[in-house]
């Protein structure tokens, strides 16, 4: 009896597609002009923020170690949830806080204040965050294609009460 043989078109398209995404990738240029502090764009417009406050307690005083996150609003699926946009940042002895993250646009920034100290620096003091919102600013001469703008966001001043 003799026996028909199909060619195994299966293996060959998966060993294709296998050697084609391995021969995609590559390492990263740092001369690419599309390469900036470590980022690689990838389709995504990009806001440069400055958010900057102070923490005191209910009487003014300047609080030290409050930890401070700063997360942007992002909207899908009918409905809203905050992302952290950098490694939560410390209050300074003078209660000064600030951060310059690179994220995509909102129009709404989320603070959270949390005491993660204790009593060391002045009391127990309750949890508190606040929402703020952007406006984003763009420069005329920026033509890199992923520039979508600045925003400058001074929160001032949040008093945190004692627990």
């Amino acid at each position: 009896m003799r026996r028909i043989q199909k060619p195994h078109k299966v293996g060959f398209f998966a060993m294709l597609f296998a050697l084609l995404g391995i021969g995609a990738c590559g390492e990263i240029n740092e001369d690419d002009p599309n390469f900036r502090n470590g980022e690689v764009m990838y389709g995504v417009p990009t806001v440069y923020y400055s958010v900057k406050g102070k923490v005191t307690d209910e009487n003014g005083k300047a609080v030290d170690g409050i930890q401070v996150r700063v997360q942007r609003q992002a909207k899908g699926d009918n409905r809203i949830w905050y992302d952290d946009m950098t490694a939560p940042i410390t209050s300074g002895t003078d209660g000064k806080w600030s951060t310059e993250p690179r994220d995509m646009p909102t129009s709404t920034l989320k603070i959270v204040f949390t005491d993660i100290d204790g009593d060391a620096n002045g009391g127990e003091f309750a949890a508190d965050s606040l929402l703020v919102p952007v406006t984003i600013t763009k420069d005329s001469k920026n033509t890199d294609p992923w520039y979508y703008g600045e925003a400058k966001v001074d929160v001032s001043t949040v008093k945190l009460k004692k627990k």
